[in-house]
């Protein structure tokens, strides 16, 4: 699953003299924005938080990479882009191109507002604040910034809202095209800007309501938002070695939907799958498919010349695609890696 809050787009401002605010397609450059505006900074140091805020998500760019090789996890959604490390030095390149003479031509024939920036030391703090802040709302999202790549892959987040929620959205989108164009007066954008985050607030505390009440009922389940902030994917590993998923809504005890997977499936003798196992779990690809895993599951079967084949999924997402109907895109499999006897990696496939 991709995207925070929302994706976002190139920067735009507000407009208004002296202060001018920035402004891009969803609530990531209108949050930089707010803080700006309450802080009464100028028009450098808001554009700057722009920016910083705009640039971790185009890291979208890459994503036919990690189509092709997705094995270079790095190189995937809230990784390197979205990482305490790589984040501002990404920002800065953004913005640089950004700032490239035949960019700002191009964007002031398309575009009624300014984005020239002076590439300054005085826009570097400014600048990961806006990259911060993009990185605490993608922290309260499901799957969150991989704030240690590209050292770590463990995602962080608080599974608060969904990837995108779309009361929102229902607002910034109008927004973006008031402020691209400077359509309409100033003060009527930042009362929309206004009214954007008091929806953001709304949601939140919406779903904060219905989250509390669905891990009430769900003691010890890990859970995660859908778009409907009623109901709620919930999973727990039982004591039979199955995991059970149900999709939840607050204040309803029958789930919407439940199936269960069995974690550990071994076809065949178990001798020397630990072995095989402890191999395909320290490989790059293991690592990459965890990523973007809710949970993990196996399907271990042992060959007759001795090799084992190991096929891992996701069983939250299995449960997620059999409730959607979307189940024939998934193999039985999402990645099978196939150890030797003697211990080393045959093959790795990514159905």
């Amino acid at each position: 699953m991709k995207a925070g809050f929302a994706c976002t787009l190139p920067v735009a401002f507000f407009g208004g003299a002296p202060l001018t605010a920035a402004v891009d397609w969803f609530t990531h450059i209108f949050a930089a924005v707010g803080i700006a505006l309450a802080l009464r900074s100028g028009r450098k140091v808001a554009l700057a938080m722009a920016f910083g805020a705009m640039a971790p998500d185009l890291d979208a760019l890459f994503t036919p990479v990690t189509i092709v090789a997705p094995q270079l996890w790095f190189l995937d959604h809230r990784t390197f882009s979205h990482s305490l490390l790589l984040g501002l030095p990404w920002a800065l390149a953004v913005t640089w191109v950004f700032q490239r003479p035949a960019v700002l031509r191009l964007w002031r024939r398309i575009f009624r507002v300014d984005i020239a920036l002076p590439m300054d030391r005085t826009i570097v703090l400014p600048m990961f604040a806006g990259v911060l802040s993009h990185l605490l709302m993608d922290a309260l999202t499901v799957q969150g910034p991989a704030l240690l790549a590209p050292f770590s892959a463990e995602r962080f987040q608080l599974d608060w809202f969904y990837f995108v929620d779309l009361l929102p959205l229902a607002i910034s989108s109008p927004l973006f095209v008031l402020t691209l164009w400077k359509l309409g007066t100033p003060k009527l954008r930042t009362r929309l800007l206004a009214v954007l985050l008091v929806a953001v607030l709304a949601t939140g505390a919406w779903r904060g309501i219905t989250k509390t009440a669905v891990e009430s009922a769900n003691p010890g389940a890990a859970i995660v938002p859908t778009q409907n902030p009623q109901t709620w994917w919930t999973w727990r590993e039982l004591a039979n070695g199955t995991i059970e998923i149900r999709l939840a809504e607050a204040g309803r005890a029958a789930a919407l939907y439940r199936a269960t997977f069995p974690l550990l499936q071994v076809n065949g003798s178990s001798q020397g799958l630990e072995r095989a196992r402890t191999a395909a779990e320290s490989t790059i690809d293991y690592t990459a498919f965890t990523l973007n895993a809710y949970a993990v599951a196996l399907n271990a079967t042992l060959a007759p010349d001795g090799s084992w084949w190991l096929g891992y999924f996701d069983p939250v997402r299995r449960a997620q695609a059999r409730y959607s109907g979307t189940e024939n895109l998934f193999s039985p499999s999402d990645l099978v890696i196939v150890v030797a006897p003697n211990g080393t990696i045959a093959r790795v496939t990514w159905p």
